[in-house]
């Protein structure tokens, strides 16, 4: 999910020796990401194409039936996909990083051959709904929302695959022994490590990095089937040669309610914005017409 740490992750793996995007395609560092985020430009603007092409965006994440992903109407999708993929990764190992990929997943498996493994970090879902309330002006009910979707798109969608979950707490309260972790988990998949020095990893596990802290004392109600997510993936942390997914029970009626409004906003909102431009170019064909008209009757 968004906001969970994927950064500092995508910042650990490269300072093991695994390749990220190239300088031209990797995203600029923003306020909000103090280090950078490590993202491929044009493979998230692609992941965001999709996303509206499946019926929804980022922050409003389609509800997709299992299979979806072999639809024959995808496959020119999956042609241009090959392409932007292997331009964005060249070689590898590489480390690709975007939050979209928990909702996307299941197309890109049929894009990018094996070997793939994935490190599915986490983090409190109240930290994140905080994250995102201060970057995109999200209100916090809405992020718990977005974060249940996503984390149970991510379990359902890693399934088969080797996989590291790790959470993003103890991440930074532990970054040595996590870090050693790592290394064991990618030693496992016959990748050759670069063991890095204590400076090279340690600025991505900064604690002073976190600007969200969740409360100890929190009321029970909306977010307790969160908290029992949270609960099922901490006794997942670690690796697993073939992941299954955990059974969190079925999505909170109240999560699809919120995402179904927002996606139908978003819808509204573009077709507005379609409707804008092309009354903005309509207005300046007419005026481009008339001012020939103006310069011929002038002649």
């Amino acid at each position: 999910m968004h906001r969970s740490g994927t950064s500092a992750t995508t910042g650990t793996l490269a300072s093991l020796g695994i390749a990220v995007p190239s300088g031209d395609d990797q995203t600029a560092i923003a306020a909000d990401n103090e280090r950078g985020n490590l993202e491929s430009r044009s493979l998230r603007a692609f992941n965001d194409r999709l996303l509206v092409h499946l019926g929804g965006t980022w922050s409003g994440p389609p509800d997709l039936t299992p299979g979806w992903e072999g639809d024959t109407e995808l496959d020119s999708w999956r042609a241009r996909a090959v392409a932007s993929f292997i331009k964005s990764f060249p070689s590898r190992p590489m480390a690709w990083k975007d939050p979209r990929n928990c909702i996307t997943l299941p197309f890109w498996r049929t894009v990018a051959g094996p070997p793939v493994a994935a490190v599915f970090v986490y983090r409190d879902p109240v930290e994140v709904a905080g994250s995102l309330h201060v970057r995109e002006g999200i209100g916090v009910t809405y992020g718990l929302a977005l974060w249940d979707r996503y984390v149970r798109s991510a379990c359902a969608n890693l399934v088969g695959l080797p996989t590291m979950v790790a959470d993003y707490a103890r991440m930074l309260d532990e970054p040595a022994a996590w870090i050693r972790e790592l290394e064991d988990f990618l030693r496992g998949m016959g990748i050759r490590v670069e063991v890095p020095s204590a400076s090279a990893a340690v600025p991505w596990l900064a604690a002073d990095l976190r600007h969200q802290h969740a409360p100890r004392d929190r009321p029970s109600g909306l977010w307790d089937s969160q908290l029992e997510i949270v609960a099922a993936l901490r006794q997942l942390d670690g690796s697993h040669r073939s992941w299954s997914a955990p059974d969190l029970g079925p999505e909170p009626p109240w999560v699809d309610d919120l995402i179904t409004l927002r996606r139908d906003t978003d819808i509204l909102r573009r077709e507005v914005e379609r409707r804008e431009h092309l009354l903005h170019v309509s207005r300046v064909s007419r005026m481009a017409r008339f001012a020939g008209k103006l310069r011929h009757r002038r002649s």
